[in-house]
């Protein structure tokens, strides 16, 4: 009778062992992405021609950015261009790029200058 108990228990807890072992390895995380001061200027750059494509800048402004704050304010200041800066879409080789207002080009154009001489990121 005690042998039966502890076997029991035994596979109980190998079991709840098992459970918390699949959720830890198969829970969901957040994606979050790292920019490069780089990556940032050409973002900008692209961005400016009209060269942007939809996708990258919709990726840009949707991203989870939790080590470095400087990335973070430049993407929160984008999407405040986005709201009141987009002129709309147009299409370069088939792929869909955003078109920016002058107002919207002329902020793009000053978070530019900015990022390509900021002294705390390397190139």
């Amino acid at each position: 009778m005690l042998v039966q108990l502890l076997v029991s228990i035994g596979c109980l807890f190998l079991l709840l062992l098992a459970l918390t072992l699949f959720f830890i390895r198969h829970q969901s995380k957040v994606p979050y992405y790292r920019m490069t001061q780089a990556q940032c200027i050409a973002l900008l750059d692209k961005a400016i021609k009209g060269a942007l494509p939809e996708h990258e800048w919709s990726a840009f402004l949707g991203m989870s950015v939790r080590d470095d704050g400087a990335v973070d304010a430049l993407r929160e200041q984008c999407l405040l261009i986005d709201e009141s800066g987009v002129k709309g879409l147009h299409s370069i080789n088939g792929q869909s790029c955003v078109l920016f207002n002058r107002n919207g080009v002329s902020q793009l154009e000053k978070l530019l200058d900015e990022w390509q001489h900021k002294s705390n990121y390397l190139i």
